[in-house]
């Protein structure tokens, strides 16, 4: 199978499919987080019983949205993956991790399926990686 990885165009179209899902998860959550007034609500209830202000939640919505469509583009997508970084972590920290059912083996198991390690992981291959050769980065930069 070690043809596969010899494919020229295969990472630039794997890092191009990973910022389209994961660029537009992010911008539709802090659109729906700024437009749906139940999930303004409901991110706001999160924030606060979190011990994070309430008032972060605009600011932090319109940075999930902006960052999410500024990797769907691939402009500034390390820069951008490191602030969903910094979200996804304290995300997992706050709610994930204290929220995780189980014990041992089976809360870990818990904790790896939960959408904010794999967000995570998918973030850290594009900070590692960059946007690939199919994005606005490769444009500017060459």
């Amino acid at each position: 199978m070690i043809w596969l990885t010899q494919i020229p165009a295969l990472t630039d179209l794997v890092l191009l499919l990973l910022r389209l899902v994961v660029g537009l998860m992010f911008a539709l959550s802090g659109y729906f987080k700024l437009t749906k007034p139940d999930r303004t609500h409901s991110m706001r209830q999160t924030l606060t019983s979190a011990g994070v202000p309430a008032a972060l939640a605009r600011p932090l919505s319109v940075i999930e949205m902006l960052a999410g469509a500024s990797l769907l583009v691939g402009l500034l997508s390390v820069p951008s993956a490191l602030a969903l970084l910094g979200i996804s972590v304290v995300a997992f920290a706050t709610v994930t991790l204290p929220n995780a059912n189980g014990h041992g083996i089976h809360k870990l198991e818990n904790l790896l399926y939960a959408p904010e390690t794999l967000l995570s992981a998918a973030l850290l291959v594009l900070i590692a990686t960059g946007a690939g050769d199919w994005s606005l980065d490769r444009l500017i930069v060459g």
